[in-house]
Formats: C-alpha cells, sequence, structure tokens
C-alpha cells in the first residue's frame, strides 16, 4: 500500500520521549511535518496554529488524559472547519479502553508496541476516509 505522508501534518502526544521520538522517526520517514508534544494540555494549546491532519495520541497521560483531549478538539472541529484523524496509540491496550477510545471520539485504536506497517497502513486508510475496522483492532 502507497502510504502518502508527505507534507502532512502530524501531532503526536506522548509523555514518553521513546514514543514520541519513534513516532516522530517513523513519519519523518514518510516525509510528514511532525510536531511532538507531552501533555493534553500542550497538545490542545497548539492545535488550532498546528492544524494537524493526523493526531497520534497515548491515553493514559498525566494530568488530562488523551480522552479528555479527544473530547476537547471534538469539539473544536466546527470552529477549524475539518475532521483530523485521531488515533489511540497506547499502552492503554484492553478490549475496554479500546472500545472507550472509539466512543470517545478516536478514529482508530492502537496498542504499543506497535507493528510500524499496521501503524502506517491504518493511518493512510483513515486518511482516505475509508476506515477498515479489521486493521484497527
Amino acid at each position: 500500500m502507497n502510504h502518502n505522508f508527505k507534507n502532512r501534518r502530524i501531532l503526536v502526544v506522548d509523555h514518553n520521549a521513546d514514543s514520541r521520538e519513534l513516532l516522530s522517526i517513523i513519519f519523518e520517514q514518510e516525509e510528514a511535518n511532525v510536531l511532538t508534544v507531552t501533555s493534553a494540555k500542550e497538545a490542545l494549546e497548539v492545535f488550532e496554529d498546528f492544524q494537524p491532519d493526523i493526531l497520534l495520541c497515548e491515553l493514559l497521560l498525566p494530568g488530562e488524559d488523551g480522552y479528555w483531549l479527544i473530547r476537547q478538539i471534538r469539539g473544536l472541529e466546527t470552529k477549524v472547519g475539518y475532521h483530523v484523524t485521531a488515533i489511540a496509540v497506547t499502552v492503554a491496550a484492553t478490549e475496554p479502553n479500546r472500545q472507550l477510545a472509539l466512543a470517545t471520539g478516536f478514529d482508530s485504536h492502537i496498542a504499543k508496541p506497535l507493528k510500524v506497517d499496521d501503524l502506517l497502513a491504518i493511518a493512510a486508510i483513515l486518511e482516505q476516509g475509508k476506515f477498515c475496522p479489521q486493521l484497527a483492532q
């Protein structure tokens, strides 16, 4: 599958430096413009100016969590005029957490440790508006 992320804006939200760096490297190699932040509040502060195409967010963040962040972002969509593709990339990999992530507003839920090819495929499919539930498990 061709993953065309060239010039796409990716916002990575994770308090773990290694996770942030890995996600950044993955998408920078795909020629995306990546911005990383360490908290949900920081993500919300940069959201309108950065206007990400894709949000990659850990659910378990200190302070406000990923669920809080996606609720805030979904509430801003009318103001900003577009729907951001939101993927929970998380250690919170239980079925209840997956269901809550989807119900709260994430488009997909991917467990850590992640498979790079799966992440790229899911992000590409979601960006094209062709959600594929069997990939998002």
